[in-house]
């Protein structure tokens, strides 16, 4: 079994990541693997994460350090794309990607809303925004990878819902 924290849409120029309960939930929270979905858009809240635990990071369109556009992996026999979406394949073509690199799941970003999205054979998560947008409180997913299964909560403060 794996669990891995999925965040995205940080958006901080300058500084690191604000205290708020869903920083404190990964800190607090054991995670095999952190995921961030792009548009981070600091060294700073780069290298904070990284402390926290292993990091997978792609680039959104806000992004000024280099990183990758994409990542690919492969966790308890699950093929995952991670892509943060402003990419017009991605925002095109998001099934056809999926189909391309054989992926089970798809985490993406960029929309700042939280979304599962069951396709039958490709599930698609966004996080929304890590520190919330337009008003709204910040959220994450949490995801678990047990033998083929795959578990979604997109966690926000003080609530979750369960996919």
């Amino acid at each position: 079994m794996i669990r891995l924290a999925v965040l995205g849409d940080t958006h901080i120029v300058n500084g690191g990541l604000p205290d708020n309960c869903l920083l404190r939930f990964i800190t607090n929270e054991h995670f095999d693997l952190i995921i961030h979905t792009g548009d981070l858009s600091n060294e700073q809240v780069l290298n904070y994460l990284r402390r926290l635990g292993e990091l997978i990071v792609v680039a959104g369109e806000s992004d000024t350090i280099p990183l990758p556009d994409k990542e690919l992996l492969e966790l308890e026999g699950l093929r995952l794309l991670i892509i943060h979406g402003h990419q017009k394949e991605a925002r095109l073509h998001l099934r056809r990607l999926a189909h391309y690199f054989n992926a089970r799941l798809v985490l993406t970003g960029h929309t700042h809303k939280a979304m599962v999205q069951d396709l039958g054979e490709l599930i698609v998560v966004n996080p929304g925004s890590f520190i919330g947008s337009n008003g709204e409180d910040g959220t994450m997913a949490i995801i678990t990878l047990d033998s083929g299964l795959i578990r979604v909560r997109i966690q926000g403060c003080g609530w979750f819902n369960d996919y």
